[in-house]
């Protein structure tokens, strides 16, 4: 055989050869696919379908639950749970549609039942989640109801504790009375009177809730109740703050009896300063401080510490401010002596300069410059002048502030002029240059005085020598 014509049948037998291969490794990834899509689809099957049977038997429990606590309670305390279960079984009633859309005869592709079967999961999970959390409440209230004969009892024996209170409260008021003012004692004054009524309504609920369970109307029984024993507890707190008055007055004089030790070395502080620094705000703190020490009542008088400490601190505090104030206030005035010197050196220099400007080059020079060295100068007239050096220091700063600004605004307006005037139309008038002079030394000049070397080369003679 021709060894070309082998090649040729050894090569087209290796293309088929790889060609089959690959259609072969192709079919094989292909049924691999398939295999894991049909386990998949399989298992989210049985999910979904185990998850509808898991809530319907659920839904149904609910519905026997709710039979029975609608018996036991009434429609008004199982409204929610009624609800819940309609909005349930909405939502299985979609389930079950997905359910049968996806076993009827029209076939759906894998994505329409792996998405289908999911929606069946969430639909049962969310009717599930909504009707356990309300069928558990529904379960604590009935087990609350079906202790209301015991809860009866038990707040009768509360009533019945509480009352014995009353008069010991009363007691205690009595005794009170005799240390602290009637003001004092206003915030408790009126609360056995008012736990006595309190426990009469409360009485009038237990005598309900009696009549509801012989009735058989455990739910309304339950409520009265529940209604007396807050009443009891209310009336009880009430009790309770009588006994505790006294041991926050306690508590207030104690802390009055120190405070009125620091206020009285405070004032002897206050006292000590100078005549002039304690002008103004601290006498008049240390003036309210002595009077609300001597506001306070004698030793054995009747009292009110509460309010009293609150006068006191009020006024105390009032004075720690004041003399708070004073001390920053100087401290302010000695750092702006230290600095008004230098303000007003500094300020003298700006005016100066910018005065030197002004008069160099008056007929440039316009209104806005002028002006601004006009209220430099009154600014550092008023420094001079100011007794306050922290008034005195804020004017020497803004006296050297417009100063800078006349003098900038200056230049600007000689910088104007000189574009407009290039043939040396203006000049010095000292010098004598107005009208005359070269047109280009009138120029350069403008140009010097703008940019700040005129006082470094000399005077004008020497530089029309050095042109000339």
């Amino acid at each position: 055989m021709d060894s070309g014509l082998l090649l040729g049948v050894v090569a087209a037998l290796v293309v088929v050869g790889g060609t089959t291969g690959a259609f072969g490794w192709m079919r094989s990834r292909r049924r691999t696919r398939d295999r894991d899509t049909s386990a998949e689809l399989e298992r989210l099957e049985k999910e979904a379908g185990t998850a509808l049977v898991r809530t319907d038997e659920r839904l149904r429990l609910a519905d026997d639950e709710l039979d029975f606590a609608v018996a036991e309670l009434g429609e008004s305390e199982t409204g929610e749970l009624a609800s819940a279960l309609s909005t349930a079984r909405e939502r299985l009633r979609e389930a079950f549609h997905l359910h049968q859309l996806l076993h009827d005869h029209v076939p759906d592709t894998d994505a329409q039942r792996r998405e289908w079967f999911a929606r069946i999961v969430t639909l049962c999970r969310a009717a599930e989640e909504a009707v356990g959390e309300q069928v558990r409440a529904v379960a604590a209230r009935r087990a609350d109801v079906r202790r209301a004969p015991s809860a009866v009892e038990h707040v009768r024996r509360e009533l019945a504790r509480v009352q014995g209170e009353v008069g010991k409260a009363r007691a205690t008021l009595e005794r009170l009375a005799e240390r602290y003012t009637d003001d004092a004692l206003r915030p408790v004054a009126d609360n056995p009177v008012q736990a006595e009524r309190l426990l009469e309504f409360a009485g009038r609920s237990a005598d309900l809730a009696t009549a509801r369970l012989a009735e058989q109307r455990v739910g309304e029984a339950d409520g009265a109740a529940r209604a007396a024993a807050d009443t009891v507890r209310r009336a009880e707190g009430l009790l309770r703050a009588v006994e505790e008055f006294e041991v926050e007055a306690l508590r207030a004089e104690s802390a009055l009896g120190a405070m009125i030790a620091e206020s009285r070395a405070e004032l002897a502080t206050a006292r000590a300063l100078p005549a002039r620094q304690r002008q103004g705000a601290v006498d008049a703190a240390v003036t309210a401080l002595e009077e609300a020490l001597a506001e306070l009542p004698a030793p054995g008088e009747r009292s009110d510490p509460v309010a009293a400490l609150t006068r006191v601190r009020r006024a105390n505090t009032a004075l720690d401010d004041a003399v708070a104030d004073l001390l920053e206030r100087e401290q302010r005035e000695r750092q702006a002596r230290a600095q008004l010197g230098p303000a007003l050196d500094d300020a003298e220099r700006q005016i100066a300069s910018a005065r030197s400007v002004v008069d160099d080059y008056r007929a440039p020079v316009g209104p806005d410059a002028r002006t601004r060295l006009a209220e430099a100068e009154g600014e550092l007239a008023r420094a001079r002048g100011e007794k306050d050096p922290e008034r005195g220091l804020a004017a020497a700063r803004r006296a050297a502030t417009l100063a800078a600004e006349a003098a900038t605004t200056a230049r600007r307006d000689i910088a104007r002029a000189g574009q407009r005037y290039p043939g040396g139309t203006w000049g010095d008038p000292r010098a004598g240059m107005r009208g005359g002079g070269s047109g280009a030394l009138g120029g350069i000049l403008g140009g010097m005085v703008l940019g700040g070397i005129l006082e470094d080369l000399g005077d004008i003679g020497d530089i029309g020598d050095f042109f000339g």
